[in-house]
C-alpha cells in the first residue's frame, strides 16, 4: 500500500501497518511485560508470537529470555519492519518473521512450546483461530492471549461505531464466551489471567512517541497525513466515552497431553496380558 492513500480512507489495520505500530493492543507495552512476566517463558521455549506486527513483543521476549520465537504477520510491511527492528536489538540469531495467515500457520502439528498473541483473536473466527493454535502446539504447550473483553453487552449504535472505527470484524466478548472458545478448540486449565479495566488514554498516539521505529519519521508522517492525529483522537475518544463497556485481559490455556488410541490401548494391555 503506498502511502498516497489517506489515512482516512484507510482500514485499521492498513493505518497500523503504515504506522508500524507493535503495541496498540489493549494496555499497550506496559501490559505485554505484564503479560511475559505472568507466563513466564524459558529459554529452552520454542514460541510463535501470532501476530506480531513490527516485532516489538518479538524481540523484547528474545532479549529477555533467550528464546527462539518466529512471528508471522499478514501485512508485509509489518514483516519488514519487524526484521529491520531485529537487525537494530541485534536478535537476529534468536528471531524469524514470517507473512503468513493465522488461520493456515505454515508450520507442522506439535510445533511449539507457547503461542503469544496481542489482539488479534478479537478480529476473527475465534474457535478457528484457537484451533490452529491447538494444532501448532505440543502436548503440554501453552496458549496467551491478550484481548479485549466486554463487560456489558454493547448497545447496537455503539456496535456500529465499534466497527466503523476497528473494522468489520471487530467482535470482543464476555470473558466467559472468550474461555468457552478456547475450551471448544481443545484447550484445558483455560481461565482469564489479569483481568483489568481499559484505560483511558491515548494507546497508539502513546506507543508511537515510545518506539523509537515509529517515532524516526513521525512527523514526516503527520506533515503528509494532516489527518492522522485527528483519526487517532477520534477513536480515543469513543473508548474515553464508553470504557465502563469494556475491559481486557490474558486469555490463558494448555493443549492436553495426547489420549492413548484404542489401538495402542489394547496393545498395552495384549502386551500386559502375555507378559503374564
Amino acid at each position: 500500500m503506498g502511502e498516497t492513500k489517506k489515512v482516512e480512507n484507510m482500514t485499521y489495520f492498513e493505518l497500523l501497518a503504515w504506522l508500524g505500530i507493535g503495541s496498540s493492543h489493549p494496555g499497550g507495552f506496559f501490559t505485554t511485560k505484564q503479560t511475559l512476566d505472568t507466563i513466564q517463558i524459558k529459554s529452552e521455549d520454542y514460541v510463535l508470537d501470532a501476530g506480531c506486527g513490527s516485532g516489538l513483543t518479538t524481540c523484547y521476549l528474545a532479549k529477555t529470555t533467550g528464546s527462539r520465537i518466529i512471528g508471522v504477520d499478514i501485512n508485509p510491511l509489518m514483516i519488514d519492519k519487524a526484521f529491520q527492528r531485529a537487525e537494530k536489538e541485534r536478535v537476529s540469531h534468536l528471531v524469524d518473521f514470517k507473512v503468513a495467515d493465522v488461520y493456515s500457520l505454515p508450520f507442522a502439528e506439535n510445533f511449539f512450546d507457547w503461542v503469544i498473541t496481542e489482539s488479534v483473536t478479537v478480529f476473527l473466527d475465534k474457535v478457528n483461530v484457537f484451533r490452529e493454535f491447538y494444532r501448532v502446539l505440543k502436548p503440554k504447550g501453552q496458549v496467551a492471549d491478550l484481548e479485549m473483553t466486554l463487560l456489558k453487552e454493547l448497545p447496537t449504535n455503539l456496535q456500529k461505531q465499534l466497527k466503523e472505527y476497528y473494522g468489520s470484524g471487530t467482535d470482543p466478548v464476555s470473558i466467559e464466551e472468550w474461555c468457552n472458545s478456547l475450551s471448544r478448540a481443545g484447550f484445558e486449565g483455560v481461565e482469564i489471567k489479569n483481568p483489568q479495566l481499559l484505560k483511558t488514554d491515548n494507546l497508539v498516539a502513546s506507543e508511537l512517541k515510545r518506539d523509537w521505529l515509529l517515532y524516526k519519521d513521525l512527523d514526516d508522517k503527520i506533515k503528509k497525513q494532516p489527518g492522522l492525529l485527528p483519526r487517532l483522537q477520534r477513536s480515543a475518544d469513543f473508548i474515553k466515552k464508553n470504557q465502563s463497556y469494556v475491559g481486557f485481559g490474558l486469555l490463558y490455556g494448555r493443549k492436553p497431553v495426547a489420549t492413548p488410541t484404542k489401538f495402542v490401548l489394547k496393545e498395552w494391555l495384549r502386551k500386559k496380558t502375555f507378559r503374564k
